[in-house]
């Protein structure tokens, strides 16, 4: 989940000066199936997925209806996100894997209904805000969601706020390991496979429909997308969708976190809890307490000020020293733009191997065990990725040189 917390202040953002797949199967050679090509032949770990995705639109009025164009314009950016070459330049740095995934709008419905807006739809309610902590776990929200093992679905709706210094952009579920199949470290057990349309909660990525506009990204992916400098913005949406979406396919924060129940929590510690040793931990609550000591002092001696995007994007541990934070599992203050390999390596084994995720799957080995295994699959655990977070909001930027 992607939380905010309120400041009014002003940045400078300046110019910016794995672990390979080794076990399961491949499929036979099948004719491709249905928009997401689950009998395709997975021919290696740069074969490219294709995964379906549809949007739901929960409006009341016409404020909250987002047009069709909006939200295709937003899958295009988080496109290019996980393609990796495509912003790395702006921090000189490490360049961005490719994950080898496209996401396309759903072509048609579940009935094989060709759409009129391809992957929208709009769903009017007299609500015009949801408590989205509680939506993740309504079993009421379940018939909006299409078959998980063919879609993606992103439901868009304005979030009720319900912490005064914070509101929050997305929140996501998080993937199954099943049995019979490699483990995947940190996912909850879904025990069966192949695993049908969750029945008690909506298995799905939540967006916060009132930060969708495009005055809240910024202008890396617009007027300044071939320059080291851009206009920064933290309610970024296709930063938000592409970090959503990484939980959804299964990655964790990369600052240090612990689960508490279902869900998960920021940890007063930098050990490394997402399971991928080339992401430097930190402290997420040490880092709050400093931004926001940071910025009231910077305030205190001039209200109107200016901040270096360089010194707020600082991030320190007790192993890794200091770095500049730009991982897409990461977030306020954070350049958001990069996967590592091993990031890369643990999204291909959820696509390869856990359930309720669009595309082909490798095949299971064949064990007494996974034979002996039960007909009927047992309530799936519910779990999402939640945290308190410290981000800044409502913020004027200047230009960066370039």
């Amino acid at each position: 989940m992607r939380k905010i917390l309120y400041f009014m202040i002003a940045l400078t953002v300046l110019s910016f000066a794995s672990c390979k797949d080794t076990e399961g199967s491949i499929g036979d050679p099948i004719r491709s199936n249905g928009q997401d090509r689950d009998t395709d032949i997975i021919t290696g770990d740069d074969y490219v997925y294709h995964l379906p995705v549809i949007f739901h639109v929960f409006y009341s009025n016409t404020t909250q209806y987002i047009e069709y164009t909006r939200l295709k314009e937003i899958l295009s950016n988080v496109n290019e996100l996980y393609q990796g070459d495509v912003y790395n330049y702006q921090m000189d740095t490490i360049p961005s894997e490719n994950l080898h995934i496209q996401f396309e709008l759903a072509e048609k419905n579940e009935s094989g209904k060709k759409l009129s807006t391809p992957g929208v739809e709009y769903i009017k309610v007299s609500e015009s805000e949801f408590d989205c902590e509680s939506f993740m776990k309504d079993k009421n929200y379940v018939k909006y969601c299409w078959d998980q093992n063919n879609y993606i679905n992103v439901m868009v709706y304005a979030f009720k706020k319900t912490d005064k210094n914070s509101t929050t952009l997305g929140i996501s579920h998080l993937p199954y390991q099943v049995g019979g199949y490699p483990q995947i470290d940190g996912l909850s057990n879904g025990k069966n496979y192949p695993l049908s349309k969750p029945g008690k909660f909506p298995y799905c990525v939540s967006l916060n429909s009132i930060y969708v506009g495009r005055e809240n990204e910024g202008t890396r992916y617009t007027t300044d997308k071939n320059h080291k400098g851009y206009t920064y913005n933290t309610t970024d949406p296709n930063a938000t969708l592409a970090h959503e979406l990484g939980h959804y396919l299964g990655l964790f924060h990369s600052f240090s976190e612990k689960t508490v129940k279902d869900k998960s929590e920021a940890a007063d510690d930098d050990d490394d809890s997402d399971y991928c040793d080339d992401t430097p931990s930190y402290n997420r609550i040490a880092y709050g307490k400093w931004l926001t000591e940071y910025v009231s002092k910077a305030q205190a001696i001039k209200k109107d000020t200016t901040l270096s995007m360089r010194e707020l994007a600082k991030r320190t541990n007790s192993k890794d020293g200091e770095w500049q934070s730009d991982n897409l599992m990461d977030y306020s203050i954070c350049y958001s733009m990069r996967f590592t390999p091993e990031q890369a390596n643990r999204i291909r084994q959820v696509l390869y191997y856990s359930p309720l995720i669009p595309g082909p799957k490798k095949i299971r080995p064949r064990t007494r065990a996974w034979d002996e295994m039960p007909e009927t699959e047992d309530d799936l655990p519910i779990r999402y990725a939640k945290e308190k977070a410290v981000c800044i909001k409502d913020i004027r930027i200047l230009k960066a040189e370039k």
